[in-house]
């Protein structure tokens, strides 16, 4: 078992004993992503309104997130078989983490973007190690109940990022208001990122 939670990469890790809690780590990173697909959506005018920009710039704010994770995503993969789906699952969370305080404490808009371009490249980094973790933890009379969990989950959060951004940003929480759309990503980002590093084991391709 210590070998397990130390992250060494033993073989036959299916039936893993923290693999539920495996689960419930990769949709918080599933929920991340969606909701920073669409939170910026409704959020737009108001961050407008703060530091400038044109319609280009709100355009550039969805597309650059969208835009850097559709590229990442085409090494990630293939660097978690090599170098680990654990340490490429905590390293992305923990660059998502950061990249969106520093959203959160952007002062023009350019800047912005440029965060959310670091945010798109760094949910490219933590998204594909997902299904390759589970595919490996769980055994397959239970694989079916956790994929089944993603439909919903993944559902939910893209509906949700919209309201959620409106929500936030009418609440201006503590005097943040559009601000608060990414810092909210701080507490998930940190479950995802202790979570990872004290019950995800190592897998990688072939363990």
């Amino acid at each position: 078992m210590s070998t397990l939670i130390a992250g060494a990469p033993p073989r036959g890790l299916v039936g893993h004993p923290y693999r539920w809690w495996v689960l419930a780590l990769v949709l918080a990173a599933e929920v991340m992503d969606l909701l920073d697909a669409t939170i910026v959506t409704i959020a737009g005018p108001a961050i407008a309104g703060d530091l400038g920009g044109s319609s280009a710039t709100l355009q550039w704010l969805l597309a650059a997130y969208t835009l850097a994770l559709a590229v990442g995503l085409v090494v990630s993969g293939r660097l978690g078989d090599r170098v680990g789906r654990r340490r490429m699952f905590v390293i992305g969370a923990t660059g998502f983490t950061l990249a969106s305080l520093m959203c959160g404490l952007a002062w023009d808009a350019e800047l912005l973007i440029g965060c959310r371009v670091l945010q798109g490249l760094f949910g490219a980094v933590m998204i594909p190690q997902g299904i390759a973790l589970i595919k490996a933890l769980f055994p397959p009379d239970e694989i079916g109940k956790a994929f089944a969990a993603f439909g919903p989950v993944m559902g939910l959060s893209a509906v949700l990022g919209p309201i959620l951004s409106g929500v936030l940003v009418d609440a201006d929480l503590l005097g943040l208001g559009w601000r608060m759309i990414f810092l909210i990503n701080l507490p998930v980002g940190l479950f995802a990122i202790l979570g990872a590093r004290r019950f995800m084991p190592e897998v990688r391709a072939g363990s």
